[in-house]
């Protein structure tokens, strides 16, 4: 019944947008956007770190997600990640700073089972956003993460790919 109730409230939340049912999907996914990216594009999508800094025991990054066709590069997304310094496990903090992997690929690839909670969505003529939280723990040892992100989508090339 819980389940039931969560869905009915993302509902009610995607439909305050007028969306079509890509920006839809895009916006309630609760896995990893870069798998999904992945498939939605038909290539591997991969994160580029634009810029990260530490500063008020946070760690800051802005990402974009490139869909790489041979020689074109096709931005299909930009992200921008809070993470608290305090209370994340080190190795997950370590993984981020090094900058490559993805944060769901990072914390799949360190153990972690994740939470994804959505918090608001965002839609006009020109994009589509969303604005979630990680939470999680480390299936063995110890270990949490915690994180904000907010997801923004470039409405133009999401409308090339429709009906592909």
């Amino acid at each position: 019944m819980l389940e039931e109730k969560k869905i009915q409230e993302l509902l009610e939340k995607l439909d305050r947008y007028e969306l079509n049912a890509l920006e839809r999907i895009v916006l309630a996914n609760d896995g990893t956007v870069q798998s999904l990216l992945s498939v939605i594009f038909r290539v591997p999508v991969k994160v580029e770190i634009i810029a990260q800094m530490v500063c008020y025991n946070n760690l800051y990054r802005w990402v974009k997600l490139v869909a790489n066709y041979n020689t074109i590069e096709q931005t299909v997304a930009l992200a921008m990640s809070v993470i608290p310094l305090e209370g994340n496990s080190k190795d997950f903090i370590d993984g981020l700073k090094e900058g490559k992997l993805g944060i769901g690929q990072l914390l799949s690839s360190l153990g972690f089972v994740t939470k994804r909670e959505i918090l608001g969505f965002y839609s006009d003529n020109l994009s589509f956003a969303r604005v979630y939280r990680i939470t999680g723990n480390k299936i063995k040892g110890e270990g949490k993460c915690e994180l904000l992100i907010t997801e923004i989508f470039p409405k133009e090339v999401y409308k090339k790919i429709e009906g592909k």
